[in-house]
This record gives structure tokens, C-alpha cells and sequence, in this order.
């Protein structure tokens, strides 16, 4: 465990993935060319990524604020 653990950053790589599957997604769906699914699209990705950022937020405030997930004992 980094020292930088929080309980927010658990959540960061669910998130990347599904971003990054979304564009994919929307690189797909452009080939058939259906504007209303490509706009549907976009509005998910716009939706995962204020959840990111706003995620990435709190774990770099939490960071700050030294509210971090205790590591293992140095002892083990």
C-alpha cells in the first residue's frame, strides 16, 4: 500500500477503464454513423469524466489534508 492510499483513489482505476471503453465504444459506433447513439455516447463520457476528475479531486485533497489509509505496521 502507498503512502498515498486514500479511500478515494480505489475507485480511480474502475473509472479509467470505463472511460477508456467508452471511447472505444464511440470509435465503433462511428462507423455506422448514427448521430443520436454517438450523442448518447458522448454524454456517458462527459458523465464518467466529471466523476473522474471530481474523484482525482478528493483523493489529492485527502492527500493533503493527511486523511490516508493507515499502511501496513512496519513490523510485518
Amino acid at each position: 500500500m502507498n503512502t498515498n492510499d486514500t479511500r478515494h483513489n480505489h475507485a480511480l482505476p474502475g473509472l479509467q477503464f470505463a472511460l477508456n471503453v467508452l471511447y472505444v465504444g464511440r470509435f465503433l459506433i462511428g462507423y455506422s454513423n448514427p448521430v443520436q447513439a454517438l450523442d448518447e455516447v458522448d454524454e456517458y463520457i462527459e458523465a464518467v469524466t466529471d466523476e473522474l476528475v471530481s474523484t482525482e479531486l478528493l483523493h489529492e485533497a485527502a492527500v493533503l489534508a493527511g486523511d490516508v489509509l493507515p499502511g501496513p505496521s512496519a513490523g510485518n
